[in-house]
């Protein structure tokens, strides 16, 4: 039935949904101003030290001006998010931060990936900043509210994460939830590469948790006839620890699919 309707209705209607989930899930609604100045993140920096990098690689797939389309959809992205500072319990929400990424915002027809095949459309690219921050909040400890895996492993052998720990995000319908488990703010910090997506995650003192996240791949569906990528079926655990603990106890599991393409 929401098939029939206009875009701009079943737009209005995702919409109204993402907002009650996120209320009943307790995730951020009204987002206020908590980035901060360039003087104040270096300031914060100062007394701070770094928790957890990640560095992404970006694909140089498609043709040059795919591939320039890519980038400034990330440099939009990185500009919408740097300096974050994430409150003590605050939740954050990628994809309400980065708000829809349409030609009206400014965002430009780049790769995507939808039903299984590889499209253009308006924002292509940010997935990669999907992924980069959900190992930057796996990896740190921070508490992993919502994230959803790539429907295809489109890459393959030539993927740039291990599996199960990609992220996608699809404006209404995907996003990256994290909240802040710790007693101190933290500051998110990105920056693009000529190669790479590098992210860091800021916070006062010495980081409170060690980690350890384990991905082990549970089934691989072979290819069909035409089809080039096998599918996966995937879980991905984290083991925590204070470091005052001898003990690692389990504090996430995630189940990840992939279908063959």
């Amino acid at each position: 039935m929401l098939r029939r309707l206009p875009k701009g209705l079943k737009r209005q209607i995702r919409q109204v949904g993402c907002l009650a989930i996120a209320r009943w899930r307790q995730y951020p609604i009204h987002l206020s101003s908590r980035y901060l100045t360039t003087a104040h993140a270096c300031e914060f920096r100062t007394k701070a030290a770094c928790w957890q990098t990640i560095s992404t690689p970006i694909p140089m797939r498609g043709d040059a001006l795919t591939c320039a389309n890519r980038r400034h959809n990330l440099n939009l992205a990185i500009e919408a998010i740097n300096n974050r500072l994430l409150r003590s319990g605050e939740a954050f929400s990628l994809s309400q931060h980065l708000g829809e990424p349409s030609a009206t915002n400014g965002y430009r027809s780049g790769p995507v990936f939808k039903q299984g095949h590889v499209l253009s459309d308006s924002g292509g690219g940010l997935c990669l900043i999907a992924t980069n921050l959900y190992q930057l909040f796996l990896h740190s400890g921070c508490t992993i509210l919502e994230r959803h895996n790539h429907s295809i492993d489109a890459y393959g052998d030539e993927r740039f994460y291990s599996l199960g720990e990609d992220a996608a995000i699809a404006y209404t319908t995907k996003d990256l939830v994290i909240r802040n488990p710790f007693a101190q703010p933290l500051l998110l910090k990105l920056s693009l590469g000529n190669h790479s997506i590098h992210s860091e995650l800021l916070g006062r003192g010495t980081r409170p948790i060690q980690t350890i996240v384990q991905s082990v791949v549970l089934e691989r569906q072979p290819p069909l006839k035409g089809q080039q990528h096998p599918g996966w079926s995937v879980s991905t655990s984290r083991f925590t620890k204070k470091q005052s603990d001898q003990n690692w106890q389990q504090d996430y599991l995630s189940f990840s699919d992939y279908t063959p393409c």
